[in-house]
C-alpha cells in the first residue's frame, strides 16, 4: 500500500529547500476569494505576499470562479490591495466562455442561467441571450409545461452562479439540451462557497452536475477544476513545462484539483475554506497540495529567509 504524501508548510522547509522551491517555478496562478480577501474583509498581508513573489521574478495570474463580481470590479479591488495586474492576467469565467465561443465561431441563441455579469459580458460581445422564466408558476402541470416547453432555437446552455435559479429554469435548460446540437457550457462549479472559516453556503456545482447527468451531455467547464479551462490556460500561456508553475488556492476540490489537472505544483493557504486538520486528514491524492501556508503573508517571511541564506 503506497504512502499518502503529506503537504509541507513552506516556513518549515530548510534554507536550501526554500531556495530550491522558489527556483522551481516561474509562473504563479492563484485563486482570489479566500486567498486575497474573504467576503467580509481583506486577508491581512495578502498583497505583500504576492508582491514579494513578483519582486522575486514570478509572473502573477489570478483565476477566479466568482462570476458575480465583474472583471473590472475585480481588477479595481486587487489594485486597492496593491496588486496591480493587466486585464489579460485575470482569468474570469465570462472571459473564458467568451474566448471559447469565439474560437469555435459560435452563432446561435444562448440560454443563460447565470449572473448578470456573465449575461452582460456575453451581450457586449454580440451574443444573443435569453433567460427566465422569471414569473412564479402556479402548481399546475399544464402551466409548468407552458413555460418549460419552448420553440426558441437554443444552441448552447450556459450555467453558472445565478442567485435566482429555480426548478423551472433548470427544467427549461434540460428541455433545450435534449437537442443534439445544443452544447452545455459551465462556469463556477463550487459545491460550497465559504463565507467565513466556520460558515459556507451551497454553491452552483450540484446544479451543474444535475444538468450534465440528466442531459447526458459532456459539460465544457470553464471554471476550476474544469479540463476545458485547463486546456485553455496551458495554450494561452504556452506552458511547455507545467511543473514550472505554482497553483495557489484555498479550496481543495476547486483550486488544488485544478492545479494537479494542469500538472502544476500546488499550495493551499489556510486563510479560506479549509482548516489544517481537514487538510491533514485528506486521503485523495488529487486534492492534496505539495505545500501549504497559513496565508499569503507567509511568503514575505519565506522570501526573506531565502535572501538571508544567500547573504
Amino acid at each position: 500500500m503506497s504512502r499518502i504524501p503529506q503537504p509541507r508548510n513552506i516556513l518549515s522547509l530548510s534554507g536550501e529547500e526554500k531556495r530550491k522551491f522558489l527556483d522551481s517555478f516561474e509562473y504563479v496562478f492563484s485563486d482570489i476569494d479566500g486567498v486575497v480577501w474573504n467576503v467580509a474583509n481583506i486577508i491581512e498581508g495578502s498583497g505583500e505576499g504576492f508582491n514579494a513573489l513578483r519582486e522575486a521574478g514570478k509572473k502573477l495570474t489570478f483565476i477566479t470562479n466568482n462570476s458575480v463580481r465583474p472583471e473590472e470590479q475585480c481588477l479595481e479591488k486587487l489594485k486597492k490591495v496593491n496588486i496591480e495586474i493587466d486585464a489579460n492576467d485575470l482569468i474570469h469565467p465570462s472571459k473564458s466562455i467568451i474566448e471559447y465561443l469565439k474560437s469555435i465561431k459560435f452563432e446561435g441563441l444562448i440560454y443563460a442561467i447565470a449572473s448578470e455579469s456573465i449575461k452582460n459580458a456575453l451581450r457586449k460581445e454580440g451574443f444573443q441571450i435569453i433567460d427566465g422564466p422569471h414569473a412564479i408558476i402556479e402548481e399546475s402541470f399544464r402551466d409548468l409545461m407552458g413555460v418549460v416547453v419552448s420553440r426558441d432555437p437554443v444552441k448552447a446552455v450556459v450555467i453558472d452562479f445565478d442567485f435566482n435559479l429555480t426548478m423551472t429554469t433548470m427544467m427549461r435548460a434540460h428541455f433545450y439540451l435534449r437537442r443534439p446540437d445544443c452544447m452545455l457550457i459551465a462556469g463556477a462549479s463550487d459545491y460550497a462557497l465559504p463565507v467565513t472559516k466556520d460558515l459556507s453556503v451551497l454553491g452552483p456545482g450540484g446544479f451543474l452536475k444535475v444538468l450534465e447527468d440528466s442531459s447526458r451531455k459532456e459539460m465544457l467547464l470553464f471554471g476550476k477544476p474544469g479540463k476545458a479551462l485547463a486546456d485553455s490556460l496551458l495554450k494561452r500561456y504556452s506552458i511547455s513545462d507545467p511543473s514550472r508553475a505554482l497553483m495557489i488556492g484555498d479550496m481543495l476540490d476547486q483550486d488544488i484539483r485544478f492545479g494537479k489537472l494542469c500538472g502544476f505544483q500546488t499550495l493551499l493557504v489556510l486563510s479560506g475554506g479549509v482548516k489544517l486538520d481537514e487538510l491533514l486528514q485528506q486521503t485523495d491524492e488529487n486534492v492534496i497540495p505539495n505545500y501549504y501556508a497559513n496565508s499569503m503573508h507567509d511568503f514575505v517571511e519565506f522570501i526573506n529567509d531565502v535572501k538571508k541564506s544567500h547573504a
